[in-house]
């Protein structure tokens, strides 16, 4: 692995190899032409502590996700957000308050009215209610299932249970609904945690992440904003400007003018994409971004089964596991060797060697894919052979 100030490049199994055959090439006793070979019971051992390293690479790549307020998920999220005093919100309960009808003097304990709605979602009874001598009584009820829960003034109710001489529930004038709130996801939380922590304002790439995000499907991952200042950090376009790279169903228009809407004077910008966009004053200003830009991944897996195992059993769930777990961002290359042990754990497979391309020619560890660009595969593309 490589960790530098750009972040952190994981190596491949191949990497390791070379690297110990370099190493027992010029200080071991098997000379400088050892070379590792299937068969070998070194070799074996040599793959092997080649596979506990890759291992422990992930463990520490997982480490850097989770310290990284952009990329942080579940507790590792709240934990960091907690630091700068932001709460995860949790779901609540839906409370409604519905007339309840019946014989004058029935009394009802908590839990002994429950009713459902035409959406199947049921609430009981949180406090004692004593039927009126109207014949009616308003009670309180409170969803079983956590989060936002329809139960608005139209919705038929079914009594599911409820003591002798209760005739009905439904609701009447005065009735109210207070819905609760769903939990927050790790993206919903992670796109609060910019709008907090980050100035609206396009003066700095945080904040306009903040005002981005929600174009972008509140993914960091469709999202790149880069932002020469006063040094030239990105030699691709000039200083004191802001180059932002979106992967959006939006508009171009939508994504103008919001950049429009958030950017301070004094900051240029760069893309692919021009907008005119007038001002009040009737000034027309360029607003310029660029869309990312989807590049095709082809996946060729070289695999070799266990006893009694033909290679029709597995293709189908080699090619669905790649898939599954195929999930990069924007400018991420691919690394082949990410999907080992997802392929390796399928049954009937005994190992296997996993190449990337970009053209579907030339299979290689990695597939470099260029910041404005993510990749992306289908089932298709996805080669299982036999070895």
């Amino acid at each position: 692995m490589q960790v530098n100030s750009q972040g952190f490049v994981k190596a491949t199994i191949y990497n390791y190899l070379e690297y110990m055959v370099s190493d027992i090439q010029a200080n071991g006793a098997f000379g400088s032409d050892f070379s590792i070979k299937k068969e070998g019971v070194l070799d074996a051992i040599l793959a092997t502590i080649s596979n506990c390293c890759l291992s422990i690479e992930d463990k520490l790549a997982f480490a850097f996700k989770q310290l990284n307020p952009y990329t942080a998920e579940g507790e590792w999220q709240d934990r960091l957000y907690s630091l700068v005093g932001l709460i995860r919100n949790y779901a609540t309960n839906t409370i409604v308050t519905r007339t309840i009808e019946g014989e004058v003097g029935t009394e009802i304990g908590v839990n002994e009215l429950v009713f459902r709605t035409s959406q199947d979602d049921q609430f009981y009874l949180n406090t004692p209610v004593t039927i009126g001598e109207n014949g009616k009584a308003v009670g309180s009820f409170t969803a079983y299932e956590l989060g936002a829960i329809e139960c608005d003034s139209a919705s038929n109710l079914d009594i599911v249970s409820a003591p002798l001489g209760i005739n009905g529930v439904y609701y009447t004038d005065g009735n109210v609904t207070n819905v609760g709130d769903d939990y927050e996801d790790d993206s919903e939380f992670r796109l609060r945690w910019i709008a907090t922590n980050s100035v609206r304002g396009g003066n700095t790439e945080g904040g306009m992440y903040a005002a981005l995000l929600p174009l972008a499907d509140n993914s960091t991952n469709n999202l790149v904003i880069h932002q020469n200042r006063a040094t030239q950090k990105y030699l691709d376009f000039p200083l004191h400007t802001m180059h932002i790279i979106i992967k959006s169903a939006e508009s171009n228009e939508t994504i103008a003018n919001t950049i429009f809407d958030n950017l301070m004077d004094g900051v240029g910008l760069y893309g692919e994409i021009e907008v005119p966009i007038t001002d009040i004053s009737g000034t027309v200003e360029t607003i310029s971004f660029s869309r990312a830009v989807s590049k095709k991944i082809y996946f060729r897996v070289e695999i070799a089964l266990k006893s009694g195992y033909i290679i029709a059993q597995v293709r189908d769930s080699v090619g669905q596991v790649i898939v599954d777990n195929f999930d990069y961002a924007m400018g991420e290359r691919i690394i082949g060797n990410d999907f080992y042990r997802h392929v390796n754990d399928i049954e009937g497979i005994d190992y296997c060697f996993i190449k990337v391309s970009t053209d579907n020619i030339t299979f290689t560890d990695i597939a470099n894919v260029d910041y404005n660009e993510y990749g992306t595969v289908e089932f298709d593309d996805i080669e299982v052979v036999e070895i």
